[in-house]
């Protein structure tokens, strides 16, 4: 189950998912449904629907025991009859940045200011 959480870092996946860090890294590679953000830190941040492909790429290729070019095919005929694809998704992800940035520079300078 995920936790009720909009955002999550790379050591928080293995627990939620039960992937081995170095796959997960892996399936970044492969599928463009996983697309994390990268933090100023250098640190990924991933969202819900990340972990959501996690889980759906880990079936498919653990349960189903499908090979990653029929998983692949698998999720773009989903994508498809949703009416989005990837590069939608990471397009919109692309215009979230400068925001996402934003507000982290906001928090960190009221933090800065009241000395959290």
């Amino acid at each position: 189950m995920i936790p009720n959480k909009s955002s999550f870092k790379f050591q928080e996946l293995t627990p939620i998912t039960g992937v081995k860090p170095y796959v997960i890294r892996y399936w970044e590679t492969e599928f463009p449904e996983i697309s994390p953000i990268t933090s100023d830190s250098g640190q990924k941040i991933y969202a819900r629907k990340d972990i959501e492909a996690i889980l759906k790429i880990k079936k498919l290729l653990f349960d189903d025991k499908m090979t990653i070019p029929e998983a692949k095919e698998t999720i773009s005929s989903f994508a498809a009859m949703d009416g989005s694809s990837a590069p939608q998704i990471n397009e919109r992800r692309e215009d979230l940045k400068p925001l996402i940035y934003r507000a982290l520079d906001f928090i960190r300078e009221i933090k800065s200011k009241r000395n959290w």
